[in-house]
């Protein structure tokens, strides 16, 4: 029972060998691991087949010759795993020869040899219906040397793993040292020390199936091998041959050694069959279902009726994001969304893509993926690109299989990026066709919403300056009057005052002024504000300011204000107590080549209490404040940041309590 069951189920792995190879073709798999598996694959079929022979029971004239091929594969199988591991582990696009290649591969011409010239094969050995080579003290260099690739193996994947940052790079090195590694391992040693040792069965032979699985386990892990469902119905055949052949060895009685070699072919034809059968009922299925299935119809009906009803940019993301997953059948999707800013692009909805990955892809100065997508705006697909490209292999190293760019009017308002771990990916036409129209109906949802936000702003503001001119109309005569009546109630005085602030300030931000532009150096306007502050002997100022930036235009009026009002800010927040104001400047780069304006970046640092974290959403609100007991009117940074919107510019909070407050002011040099 045993022997057969050895025998069938060998015969068995050395077709899955035979068929990994071939998926491999057939996938044309684009891993620079795929020919260095092709190779471990042969030898390993080499090794399975020479094995059987094990299994023959009596000794002839070839059985020598037999050991010392199944010898000779055996020792060319580390240089190949090393080769794999070097060539996986550098990240590299060309096969990684190095020196420990080198150096692996000598060893194995050297031990090759001593197999050849019988000097670690002796002789035959004849035990419990087996025929094994019987080995020299020379042999233990044998086991030495697979020991010494193992820990070198080993080791290499341990410091990668250290290193590695990407979570499915993690999970793949995390699957390979606690599985794979450990149970070749195992099977290596009971398959050459049990011999030695006296242990000797048939079952140990069954050790090369299990070698045969781990090698199947890495193709799938990392992705030489992509699951498609041809291969799921191949995997379908090899587990259904494999119960018959368990319930064979239990019945069948035992058999000689020559008919298990018989079993390859027999497999092999069963496979071809089954294969050829599979491929024609699957294509007169599709047939079939071609003549019935709609043409986007229902896909496009959804696309083209819900994205007119969203008035918001995320609520609209979250649809799209969701529906493109759905309809392309992809794992990972990121909606983008562009914007004039130093960084051009902000994350609007994210479901299985790393956020830090797609942060530095957008971040990236000069990379071949934004260049292309701006310049080109096309819909660009991985998998029409040739392997050998940068921007193949950067879409690879993100795990993207489209980039699918938003447009209006040839605007550029986002990108949709779809992904997953796929090594495999073909879009249909009526995939293709959808693709497209998604690229426009988003780009044109996105536009309707912008001039929906600044109608809605408009009338905002509008119905705002009504509302503070009848306040001012109404308060203004009442504040005067009790100012004259109060003079010697301070208190009452000291309230009416703080109205008339309020409704002051309420006027400027309901009716913003138009800008008057005027060319002039940042560093020269932040000096002038300055001076015009009454600053106490316990605060230090220190300015890094750039030589290198350019003129800007801006109100000169308005931007003083903006400063004057930081700055007090810090001031009050710094108290009594020593401190400093750090106001630093410089020019930015645009991370965009295609939107070169140069940007001014102003940072205004105080090391005063600093700002509790849940006020920071709500600083540059109308009417929120935290000074109110000191006069604030909660207006201040709200006409800040409108000032500097106005400017087409953005400021940004960063701050901790008791360790200060960081204002970040990004100016456009606009022409």
């Amino acid at each position: 029972m045993f022997t057969n069951l050895t025998g069938f189920t060998i015969a068995l792995f050395i077709v899955l060998h035979v068929w990994i190879i071939f998926t491999i073709n057939r996938q044309r798999a684009l891993s620079i691991l795929a020919p260095l598996f092709i190779y471990l694959n042969i030898l390993i079929a080499l090794v399975e087949t020479t094995a059987l022979f094990f299994l023959t029971d009596i000794p002839n004239s070839i059985t020598e010759t037999i050991f010392k091929i199944h010898y000779v594969a055996e020792v060319f199988i580390p240089p190949i795993l090393i080769y794999l591991a070097e060539t996986y582990l550098s990240g590299s696009q060309i096969p990684r020869f190095t020196s420990k290649n080198v150096v692996f591969f000598s060893l194995s011409v050297i031990l090759s040899l001593l197999g050849i010239f019988d000097l670690t094969i002796g002789g035959v050995l004849q035990e419990q219906g087996l025929v094994l080579p019987q080995y020299t003290f020379l042999y233990w260099l044998y086991i030495i040397y697979f020991y010494t690739a193992f820990v070198y193996i080993l080791i290499s994947f341990l410091v990668k793993y250290q290193f590695e940052k990407r979570q499915n790079e993690m999970e793949n090195i995390k699957f390979l040292l606690i599985c794979l590694l450990p149970a070749a391992i195992l099977s290596f040693t009971i398959l050459k020390l049990l011999p030695i040792w006296g242990i000797v069965h048939p079952v140990i032979l069954l050790n090369y199936p299990v070698i045969s699985i781990v090698i199947f386990s890495i193709a799938i892990k990392f992705q030489i091998i992509e699951i498609d469902d041809n291969v799921s119905r191949s995997l379908l055949f090899f587990i259904l041959s494999l119960f018959y052949i368990i319930i064979l060895s239990i019945f069948l009685p035992s058999v000689t050694g020559y008919l298990f070699f018989m079993v390859i072919p027999s497999l092999l034809l069963l496979l071809f069959i089954s294969r050829t059968f599979d491929v024609f009922t699957v294509r007169r299925i599709k047939e079939r279902t071609l003549e019935t299935e709609y043409d986007l119809e229902d896909d496009l009906v959804t696309l083209f009726s819900e994205t007119e009803k969203y008035i918001d940019d995320q609520a609209l993301s979250q649809f799209i994001g969701d529906l493109s997953l759905k309809v392309l059948k992809c794992q990972k999707c990121a909606v983008i969304i562009s914007r004039f800013d130093v960084k051009p692009y902000q994350i609007s909805y994210l479901n299985g893509f790393n956020q830090e990955d797609i942060e530095n892809l957008l971040s990236a100065t000069n990379s071949p993926f934004i260049e292309t997508v701006e310049f080109n705006r096309l819909i660009l697909n991985k998998f029409e690109l040739s392997p050998n490209s940068a921007l193949y292999q950067l879409m690879d190293r993100y795990n993207l299989y489209l980039a699918i760019p938003m447009i209006s009017k040839n605007d550029l308002l986002g990108l949709i990026l779809l992904g997953g771990e796929r090594k495999l990916f073909q879009l249909s036409r009526k995939d293709q066709k959808f693709a497209r129209f998604l690229s426009i109906k988003t780009g044109s949802a996105f536009a309707n919403i912008q001039e929906i936000q600044k109608v809605v702003q408009s009338q905002k503001m509008a119905d705002l300056g009504i509302v503070a001119s009848q306040l001012a109309h109404d308060f203004q005569s009442f504040i005067t009057l009790v100012k004259l009546q109060t003079r010697g109630n301070e208190q009452l005085h000291q309230h009416a005052t703080y109205m008339e602030k309020m409704v002051k300030d309420l006027l400027n931000y309901a009716r913003p002024k138009d800008l008057r532009l005027t060319q002039i150096n940042i560093n020269q306007l932040v000096d002038m504000a300055l001076d015009m502050l009454d600053l106490p002997s316990h605060i230090m100022i220190e300015k890094h300011f750039s030589e290198s930036v350019p003129q800007i235009s801006v109100d000169v009026d308005q931007m003083r204000r903006v400063f004057l009002n930081l700055f007090e800010n810090s001031i009050k927040s710094i108290h009594q107590n020593r401190g400093r104001l750090k106001i630093s400047t410089r020019p930015l780069r645009p991370l965009s080549n295609f939107r070169r304006n140069t940007w001014l970046y102003i940072e205004i640092l105080d090391d005063g209490e600093g700002i509790p974290e849940e006020f920071l959403e709500k600083i540059f609100d109308p009417f929120f404040t935290t000074r109110k007991k000191e006069g604030g009117s909660g207006m201040g940074l709200a006409i800040v940041k409108q000032i500097i919107t106005s400017h087409k510019g953005f400021i940004d909070v960063t701050s901790k309590l008791g360790k200060g407050t960081i204002f970040n002011i990004r100016l456009p040099y606009l022409r």
